[in-house]
């Protein structure tokens, strides 16, 4: 009875090596785990910006006042320099366009996936976080007076106390409320979030740590820090927030996008920060990873069987020590017994995939375009 991997009938790769028959049912079953994999993870976004904006109709925290604070007394701007919708589109529209756009390039559907679910991640966070602590603190606004309408007669506060919300003649409650969420400033955080996360990601695929030194990628990176900084800069041009609001926004915009970028890239110092990290789920497909001597001298082979040594611990093969060179070059490094390995993230070394030696396998930009997961081990 013939066995099914000498089947002529199964697929080859360009080494020789023989894959099984159920590879493809292998493939899509994996692709299907990976999905249900990350489909949480995208859910649980949705999630979040569900929460922001329900947050946002929450009536917060509103805290007393010096109606002789003249950092309250400034006029309120109508309308604003960057609108709500025009900070969405700069700072979360662009930037997925641009990673989109970039993956696109480099032909990796893998990469749009991770950069726009850490792109989401981030920008979920930080507009959630932020809300929570607005309505927490109360902060007025440096408009405040504007909204709240003081009565004409009323020229200082209670005797040995401050002034309550309530003497405002202001009949619109929403506007008030707005002016009870000074800090932090979310137009800050989305701005950083948005944009430090697009600069993560650019300054990696520019691989900017290479020590090439090319000023064309400082040039750009200038962009998107340039738009952060000028939305933060408006917000205090329309009096919607103290200088400590828009810093306080600004370092959550950033640790929110440094942190979400991290969960899907390796740092930008990292030789391959420009790879994505490969899915959680493991390719249990693979073909065994084949090994294969290191090729030495014929004059060091034949000294070392003239001398009935048998390096590299093997007894059927000749194996340079990891510390040996060859022809005075240092040999390449090795793995256990003395024999080198491919590193199984080439998938074009084996051929696998297609049948035809070419190395693609249609795994959605995998392989050699992420950055491989370490093997966590049970103790």
């Amino acid at each position: 009875m013939p066995l099914p991997f000498l089947s002529s009938k199964s697929p080859t790769t360009s080494r020789g090596g023989r894959a099984t028959n159920d590879m493809s049912t292998s493939k899509r079953s994996r692709r299907m785990r990976i999905f249900l994999s990350y489909a949480p993870d995208w859910a649980l976004t949705i999630v979040l910006w569900g929460i922001f904006y329900l947050l946002d109709k929450v009536n917060g925290y509103r805290r007393l006042f010096d109606i002789t604070d003249t950092s309250l007394a400034h006029p309120h701007a109508d309308p604003e320099r960057v609108p709500v919708w025009l900070l969405a589109v700069l700072c979360g529209v662009v930037p997925a366009i641009i990673i989109i756009f970039t993956a696109a390039i480099r032909r990796t559907f893998w990469d749009a996936q991770s950069g726009l679910l850490g792109l989401i991640l981030g920008l979920g966070l930080v507009a959630t976080f932020t809300n929570i602590v607005k309505i927490t603190v109360g902060r007025p606004r440096p408009d405040f007076f504007a909204r709240c309408i003081l009565p004409d007669n009323l020229t200082e506060n209670p005797l040995h106390g401050l002034t309550s919300w309530t003497v405002c003649t202001q009949t619109d409650d929403s506007q008030l409320q707005e002016g009870f969420r000074s800090f932090p400033s979310g137009h800050s955080s989305f701005a950083w979030s948005g944009m430090w996360y697009l600069i993560l990601y650019l300054a990696a695929k520019m691989r900017i740590n290479n020590r090439t030194g090319y000023t064309y990628k400082s040039w750009l990176l200038l962009a998107p820090l340039s738009c952060a900084s000028l939305i933060t800069i408006s917000r205090t041009m329309d009096y919607r927030h103290h200088a400590t609001d828009v810093i306080a926004g600004s370092l959550i915009g950033i640790a929110g996008a440094w942190y979400s970028y991290r969960q899907y890239y390796p740092p930008i110092s990292s030789p391959q920060s420009y790879k994505p990290y490969s899915p959680r789920i493991p390719k249990d497909e693979e073909i065994p990873l084949h090994h294969r001597p290191n090729r030495r001298s014929s004059a060091e082979h034949m000294l070392g069987n003239s001398n009935g040594i048998v390096e590299g611990g093997s007894h059927h093969h000749t194996g340079g020590s990891s510390q040996g060179t060859t022809n005075g070059q240092p040999l390449a490094p090795e793995g256990r017994d003395g024999w080198s390995t491919v590193d199984i993230g080439d998938r074009g070394a084996y051929g696998v995939g297609n049948g035809n030696g070419g190395g693609r396998d249609n795994d959605y930009g995998e392989g050699k375009e992420t950055v491989q997961r370490p093997v966590e081990r049970s103790v």
